[in-house]
This record gives structure tokens, C-alpha cells and sequence, in this order.
């Protein structure tokens, strides 16, 4: 008779404490809601109603799923577990205190570093050595006490008040709606991801924990989507959460200046061990009369991240905002607004086939999209010089290296290439021109998947040649480590005498100061984030916040302690021409 009366006891008590925990769980929902408003103010905002109606659906929806989510897998089991009532929801205030506590310092985070809180960066603000940034983060845990009464106070009037909340009826179709938008902000996200509607795709990350649903595989399985289509519209305008770009951040602001004319040839493929004697011997020729940068680095692993660096100044991380918006470059802009405005020469032997290029870069002007070859691209150059005026020029003129050649092969094409660009230097006037020679990427021999192409950022890759022939700059060799990234704040000083800060149009250094020292540079893809050091080291730190070390021969290395001061540096200044 006991042993019945106690287990009766005891289905009552777990009762009462799973519907007490229906409440508590709703009252959490309203306040990870109310805490998860303040993104609203920290992400790009969409242009269209439709876009902003998706935020607060999809604010509702997940917060709702998320705090129901943990409830189901720690506050659920401890109502069988967990005897005591007091104990029970002390834990429990203890836990959704902690949890809000989280979310409040998530959204700093995310205002900050445009990342959502991890392992990594939860190691940079506890960070001692941080000294500063380590006591700035305190200051968000200063409103738990605040949260822990709060939660105290409803954990006890709900308890008390149980009877008359059983009684309300009201909470069943609440419920019923957070699961509705729960749905409504998957579907819509499917179906925007499928159609490329951007102002809803651009909020893929508004929110830590979220992974919204996409259905491309489904809908290309039934024939509703085109996967080649999509893909080539993915190239042409950059991936669907793009975000919008804040580039230039001011109005740029130039003195008086002599106008120089500048040639830019890239040669795509071009590794930089590739400009010696042995291989290149009129090239190198060259390069001993200009100025050799010998520890450079591309800004990506392919054609589009490589041109984002070198014409913008910005890191790969833009690329496809650049594409979505079809952004001019200020290099580009500055041209044009001289008051002898340039004359444009631009030549590709693949046609522009660079979206970037044919987008963003040059979308204002009329380019030769027929894809020829090397040698005809550089006959097409040698005319149009043989006839241009006196104004001043910017000519344009792109080489590329086929893929897949075996080291043979590559070097037949490098004797090629020698001969070709030789014909166009050796007719160029080098007085009032600068002469900048430099590559989107370099090149590997491994045999790779377009999988593992994608995410290989070997030194044979990303590292390439630069070589500049200016009168204004000290013939010689440079050792010091430099990015592409620093060539449009180069030209844009010392060739347009541009007044603002780099940090107004660009993210690196000039390239020609003396002064200038960096500890690393830049590339990456729209999926990592690489970091590499004086020392060839790289760091790979994607977008949730995960990283990996590899040394300089590119094998992967432990990494116990990481460089924290170094991700803070990259964080803190990685996100600064996006929209906020």
C-alpha cells in the first residue's frame, strides 16, 4: 500500500513538474526572443519587405525550436531524475540563466566579429593576454545576476500559480504557432536558397545554431532545378549569402599629381619559383632591372579571389558580395575621374573568362569575350600600342597557363610565355609607366578533385611573382612578406595621391613604403579563412570558428596553443567593408 501511494506520489510530482516546465520553457522562449532581437540591429538588413518579414519569422521560429530543443534534452530528463521540486528548479534556473547569459554575449560577439560564439572564440575573450578585450567581455556577464533573479522570481510565481496556468488554454495555440514558423522559416529559406533570393539567403547566419534547410538535391532529383544552370549562376553572381558591401567607406580625396600610365599583366598559373634563368630568361632579365617582391601571396586559390586582392585591395572574403553587387573598384573609379580621364586597353585570352572580371571589375566597359590564346592576346596588345594617343593609359592584359600539365608540359609552356611577354615589354616606353607583372595564383602538379582544389592553399597555390618596373620605385629585391592586398593602396598613394587613410578603401598596406612590416597576410576562398605567417605557417579558420595549423611545407601540424593574438587581429579588421 506504501509502495503504491509513493509511486502515485511521484507520477503526481513528475506531472507537475513537466507542466511547470511547459511555462518555464515558454517564458524562455520570450526572453531568447527578446535577447535575439538585438541581431535585427547587427546584420545587414534587407531591401525588401518580404526579406524583413523572413527575419522576424525566422527570429521567432528558432529561438522557439532551440530553447524547446534544450528543454527536451537537459530540463525534460531531470523531471524524472531529479527528485526534490527546489532542486529541480533551482537547476533549471541555473541552466536557462546560463543559456541567456550566452545568447546576450553571442550577440557581441556577432556584432564584433560577424562569427557566432565556438571553442576558438570563446578562447579569445577569456584569453588573459588579451588584457583589455578580456575585461570589456566581463562586462556582459555583469547582467546575470539580473537574469538569475528574474528567472528565480518566475521559476516561484509559476510553481505557485500552476493550478490556475493548467487552467489557460491559450498556450496550445502559441505552441502550435512557434511550430508553424519553425516550418514557414525552412521552407522559405528551400525555396529562396533554390531561387537565389538573396534577401532572404543573406540571412543563412543571422542566428547561432542555425542551419537552414536547403533542397537542392530534391528539386534537381524531380527536374525543378538546373544544376548546371544554378552552379554558373553561383560563378556569375556570387554565392546566394552575399552580403551588401560598405566600399568605399568615404569619399576619396586626392591632391594634384602627375599622371603615369600602367601596364598590369597577370599570368594565371605562373608559380613563383617559375622566374629564373633556367626557365624564364628574358623575364628574368627584366625582373633584375625592377623590383622583385620574393615572398608575395595571391589572395586566393583561384582566378576570382586572386583578382578580388589585386584589384580591390580586399580579401577573398568579398568576392562574392563584389559579384552580387557588381562593385567598381576605386582603382577603377579613380581612372576614370581624372581630369584626363585614362584610356582603357584590356585584353584576356580567355575572354574575361573571370566573373569577377566581366561582373564586377570591368561591367562599365566593352571587353573581347571571344577566348583565343596567349599569343593572340598579346599580338591584339602589340596593335592597339602601336596606335594609342598621348593620354595617359591603363592597359589590362591577361595570360593564362592551361590546367593540368605535368611538369614537362609546364615548362614548355613557361618558354612560351618568355617569348610572349618579352614582346610586349620590350616595347614598352618605361618612363612615365608602371610595369606591374603578378598572377591570380600560382600552380600545382598533385592531382586533386575539384573538392580538394577548392580547399588547397599549398604555397605552390597561393604564393606567386610580383614584379614592378617603376621610376619612382628602388630597383631590387624585397624579402618582405606581402599580400596583394597591398598593391591598390600602393598606386592609389603614390601614383593619385589619394588622401584617406588606406583603411578607407582598402584592407593592406602600401606596398612601396619602407616602413611597412607585416606578421602575415591573407587568402582564403568563401569557405576558409587562411592566415599566413613570416614563417609559412597557415591557419584555416572557417566560418563556425574551426581551424587547423599547417606548417610551411603545407602537413598538418598540432596546435594546442593557438595564436589567439593573431585571430583577434584577423578577426577584428576581417570584416570591415561589409554593411552593417
Amino acid at each position: 500500500m506504501f509502495g503504491i501511494k509513493t509511486s502515485k506520489q511521484y507520477r503526481e510530482q513528475t506531472s507537475r513538474k513537466i507542466a511547470w516546465g511547459h511555462w518555464f520553457v515558454f517564458f524562455n522562449i520570450l526572453w531568447a526572443i527578446v535577447i535575439g532581437g538585438r541581431y535585427a540591429f547587427l546584420i545587414d538588413w534587407p531591401d525588401t519587405l518580404f526579406g524583413k518579414l523572413y527575419f522576424f519569422v525566422s527570429l521567432l521560429g528558432h529561438f522557439s525550436f532551440i530553447v524547446f530543443a534544450l528543454y527536451l534534452l537537459i530540463i525534460f530528463p531531470l523531471s524524472f531524475i531529479v527528485k526534490n521540486n527546489r532542486t529541480f528548479r533551482g537547476l533549471s534556473v541555473i541552466l536557462t540563466t546560463i543559456g541567456a547569459t550566452l545568447l546576450l554575449v553571442d550577440t557581441e560577439v556577432f556584432a564584433r566579429f560577424n562569427f557566432h560564439l565556438s571553442s576558438l572564440v570563446w578562447n579569445l575573450l577569456v584569453n588573459p593576454d588579451n588584457g583589455e578585450l578580456s575585461r570589456n567581455w566581463q562586462i556582459f556577464f555583469a547582467p546575470m545576476p539580473i537574469i538569475l533573479l528574474i528567472q528565480m522570481l518566475f521559476s516561484r510565481w509559476s510553481w505557485e500559480k500552476l493550478r490556475s496556468l493548467e487552467r489557460q488554454k491559450w498556450l496550445k495555440g502559441v505552441g502550435i504557432f512557434f511550430v508553424c514558423t519553425f516550418i514557414a522559416t525552412h521552407l522559405v529559406y528551400a525555396w529562396a536558397d533554390a531561387a537565389i533570393y538573396r534577401p532572404i539567403t543573406m540571412q543563412k547566419s543571422n542566428f547561432p545554431l542555425s542551419y537552414p534547410m536547403t533542397a537542392r538535391s530534391f528539386l534537381e532529383k524531380h527536374g525543378f532545378l538546373d544544376k548546371e544552370q544554378y552552379s554558373q549562376a553561383l560563378v556569375q553572381d556570387g554565392r546566394p549569402e552575399a552580403l551588401e558591401m560598405d566600399y568605399p567607406k568615404s569619399p576619396l580625396h586626392f591632391t594634384s599629381h602627375q599622371p603615369s600610365n600602367i601596364l598590369l599583366i597577370t599570368v594565371s598559373g605562373l608559380r613563383y619559383d617559375a622566374v629564373s634563368a633556367e626557365n624564364m630568361p628574358k623575364l628574368n632579365a627584366f625582373a633584375q632591372q625592377a623590383t622583385q617582391y620574393l615572398n608575395h601571396y595571391s589572395t586566393g586559390n583561384n582566378n576570382n579571389a586572386g583578382l578580388t586582392g589585386l584589384f580591390y585591395g580586399l580579401t577573398a572574403n568579398y568576392t562574392d558580395s563584389l559579384l552580387n553587387n557588381k562593385t567598381s573598384p576605386v582603382l577603377i573609379e579613380t581612372l576614370k575621374n581624372q581630369p584626363t580621364p585614362y584610356q582603357f586597353a584590356l585584353f584576356a585570352s580567355d575572354g574575361f573568362k573571370a566573373s569577377l572580371l566581366n561582373q564586377s571589375v570591368f561591367h562599365q566597359e566593352k571587353l573581347n569575350r571571344k577566348a583565343n590564346n596567349n599569343q593572340t592576346a598579346v599580338q591584339q596588345w602589340s596593335q592597339w600600342y602601336a596606335k594609342h594617343n598621348s593620354r595617359p593609359y591603363f592597359s589590362y592584359l591577361s595570360l593564362a597557363i592551361p590546367q593540368r600539365l605535368d611538369q614537362t608540359a609546364y615548362a614548355l609552356q613557361l618558354n612560351a610565355l618568355d617569348q610572349q611577354l618579352d614582346a610586349v615589354l620590350s616595347q614598352v616606353d618605361g618612363e612615365n609607366t608602371l610595369i606591374l607583372l603578378t598572377a591570380e595564383q600560382g600552380y600545382h602538379f598533385t592531382d586533386l578533385s575539384e573538392k580538394q582544389q577548392a580547399n588547397y592553399f599549398a604555397p605552390e597555390e597561393i604564393r606567386v611573382p610580383l614584379i614592378i618596373a617603376w621610376q619612382g620605385l628602388e630597383k631590387g629585391k624585397v624579402e618582405k612578406l606581402t599580400s596583394h592586398t597591398d598593391i591598390v593602396p600602393a598606386l592609389m598613394t603614390h601614383l593619385f595621391a589619394v588622401q584617406n587613410p588606406v583603411s578607407d578603401y582598402a584592407q593592406g598596406q602600401d606596398l612601396f613604403s619602407s616602413i611597412a612590416r607585416r606578421n602575415w597576410v591573407q587568402a582564403g576562398n568563401y569557405r576558409w579563412n587562411v592566415i599566413i605567417t613570416n614563417d609559412g605557417t597557415q591557419y584555416h579558420i572557417d566560418r563556425r570558428g574551426n581551424y587547423q595549423k599547417y606548417d610551411r611545407t603545407y602537413q598538418k601540424a598540432a596546435s594546442n596553443t593557438p595564436p589567439l593574438g593573431l585571430f583577434l587581429e584577423v578577426f577584428s579588421r576581417d570584416r570591415s567593408f561589409f554593411e552593417k
